[in-house]
């Protein structure tokens, strides 16, 4: 077994997209899994995110894939991996995350996350062996688009001299500084793939709310209220909202992610319709004496 490994920035090539999600396709019959989500497999052709993969070949054919992405350009990355299921236990794994690491070192991270799908083979014994522990765990939800719900006072429309009132609910949501919400915001609406939205009652900004185009599926992210408001309905309007968009404009189906220690917020979702299809398990890296 002669392997070789390659380090390709975002956007990554056609041809190399194609060979990666080959992989997933071959894998996910195998484990029964999805993993295009933690492998952010379509922000691998956006020219607007940053981020690399690091392939591994054996031959001429591609056996595994770590993919890091710098989802608003912070510094800050989410990384995860996948191997052929013939090529397990080779190695090849540890291989692909010693050279992640000098990427990562390379290009400047200040912080990084490791995520793998919680029954994903040896995912966890593999994370445990190179000192990376458990941090938290997010469900990813899904629904299907539907019919927008007329009979709420709540308004939802696209952001437009909004900032001021939207960087506070998302600080005080959070706990973000006042100039991490500016990045995001900044990032979101400098995305063709990103709508930022705002709700309001009276023309008073409640709530906001960005969701990301992804192929045939509309990402809910970065859904805030005005905790003063609370109880008003004001969360579910904005999903009902979004719902619509995606039925409008003849979207597959909607996603979220959200902590599974997060009562409240579960609740609401499965409210509006959404289901869990998906447990993320987020790792960091410990420090060692």
């Amino acid at each position: 077994m002669d392997i070789s490994l390659m380090t390709v920035s975002f956007p990554v090539d056609q041809e190399t997209a194609r060979e990666i999600m080959e992989l997933i396709q071959l894998t996910e019959k195998q484990d029964k899994l999805s993993y295009e989500q933690v492998l952010n497999l379509y922000a691998m052709t956006d020219e607007s995110v940053k981020g690399f993969v690091v392939v591994a070949y054996d031959e001429e054919e591609l056996v595994a894939v770590v993919s890091a992405i710098d989802m608003i350009g912070v510094h800050s990355y989410e990384w995860s991996g996948l191997v052929h299921p013939r090529y397990r236990k080779q190695g090849i794994g540890t291989a692909l995350v010693l050279t992640l690491n000098k990427n990562l070192e390379m290009r400047g991270a200040e912080s990084e996350l490791a995520l793998a799908i919680k029954d994903a083979p040896n995912a966890k014994q593999f994370l445990d062996a190179l000192n990376y522990e458990w941090n938290f765990s997010e469900a990813t939800m899904q629904a299907a688009p539907a019919e927008q719900k007329s009979d709420s006072p709540v308004h939802v429309q696209p952001l437009t001299n909004e900032h001021n009132e939207i960087t506070q609910i998302l600080m005080n949501a959070f706990g973000d500084t006042e100039e991490e919400v500016h990045t995001l915001l900044n990032f979101n609406e400098s995305n063709p793939s990103r709508h930022v939205y705002v709700a309001k009652i009276n023309e008073t900004c409640v709530g906001t709310v960005t969701v990301v185009e992804d192929d045939q599926s509309f990402w809910i992210t970065a859904l805030a209220t005005d905790a003063s408001k609370r109880g008003q309905g004001i969360g579910s309007a904005i999903l009902h909202f979004v719902l619509a968009e995606a039925k409008n404009r003849e979207v597959e189906k909607v996603m979220l992610d959200v902590e599974i220690d997060n009562a409240g917020a579960l609740s609401i979702y499965e409210k509006a319709g959404f289901k869990t299809n998906l447990q993320v398990d987020y790792y960091v890296k410990t420090t060692t004496n």
